[in-house]
């Protein structure tokens, strides 16, 4: 290789370096549709539980049971609502990433905790259960947040709207048609109720894989996975919160459950772990195989073996055998 081709290699080289150094980042539109989403997610599903409980003269038994029963919206949206502020907190702010992370999920879930509690203010027992199970929600959401690339978090993220989106779309179709396409316990064994999960975690994947295909993002196999298996993540550990949350508020206003209660409520959770299991995986497993079948391989660089031949010190050089 001669001195110029040597020049002009470093030249290239120091032009896609600082390329290389910057990776992307999600956008200011990404954090306003998430951050916006999150809390007016937040305030309905709070503002609902309400309309749906919330007694002046305070909760008998029916409405702790109901109340117990309908805990898992606002505990699954508190989580997403965390991991979005730890999102935006780490893009706004410069400093410690995981210390802004979890600032920002504490700072949601202290609000969430409050809201919740000044809504069932009249049964201070209750409340204080309620808005904890808030605050833990929003904090364990944050920890959603801490991946080293702020883009693939987002992508997990958009990806989890869209399952937001999907269930709240299959309320308003049970409401409407009084027909369970997602949340009967009964279905849980039967094809409908690993269907409808698997295909859930399906379009989670592919919206996460699009997002970071439209950032170019340059996220390898590892960070599509995990983007796509967030959602199905956040059902997750929504449900162990819940499945918590129930049993102490169940426990505090509820002397005894009925039997047909109890098993709906074993029964429910059972599909909820399923689901999210099931959607987990789909939404991996179809990132990853985006990845793999749809992202264009670079083509092969061909290596020129470049044979430098020496001379042999034994032999003479041109210049010692001109001068004898």
């Amino acid at each position: 290789m001669t001195n110029s081709q040597e020049t002009k290699t470093k030249e290239t080289q120091r032009e896609e370096a600082p390329a290389r150094q910057a990776p992307a980042e999600p956008g200011r539109p990404t954090l306003w549709v998430l951050g916006i989403a999150a809390l007016a997610a937040l305030g309905g599903v709070v503002y609902s539980l309400y309309q749906l409980t919330g007694m002046a003269d305070g909760l008998d038994e029916t409405g702790v049971v109901i109340l117990a029963f309908s805990l898992f919206s606002p505990i699954i949206v508190a989580a997403y609502a965390g991991a979005v502020a730890g999102l935006v907190m780490t893009r706004v702010f410069k400093g410690p990433r995981r210390a802004f992370a979890m600032l920002g999920a504490v700072l949601i879930g202290m609000v969430s905790g409050v809201v919740a509690y000044a809504s069932f203010s009249v049964d201070p027992d209750i409340a204080l259960a309620v808005g904890l199970v808030m605050f833990g929600s929003a904090v364990l959401g944050g920890l959603f947040a801490l991946p080293k690339r702020s883009v693939t978090v987002a992508a997990g993220l958009v990806a989890t709207l869209l399952l937001l989106a999907f269930m709240f779309g299959r309320g308003l179709f049970e409401a409407a048609t009084s027909v369970s396409l997602f949340s009967d316990p009964l279905d849980q064994y039967g094809a409908l109720g690993s269907a409808i999960p698997f295909a859930a975690g399906l379009a989670c994947g592919l919206a996460a894989f699009a997002y970071l295909r439209a950032k170019k993002s340059g996220v390898k196999l590892l960070g599509h996975l995990v983007a796509g298996a967030i959602p199905g993540a956040i059902w997750l550990v929504s449900t162990i919160v819940a499945q918590i949350g129930v049993e102490v508020v169940l426990g505090i206003g509820v002397g005894e459950l009925g039997q047909l209660d109890a098993a709906f409520l074993a029964l429910s959770f059972q599909w909820q772990y399923n689901g999210s299991m099931t959607a987990l995986f789909a939404g991996a497993l179809c990132a990853v195989l985006a990845y793999g079948l749809l992202i264009p391989r670079a083509p092969k660089i061909k290596r020129v073996n470049t044979i430098v031949s020496f001379p042999d010190k034994d032999q003479p050089s041109d210049k010692t055998a001109k001068t004898s």
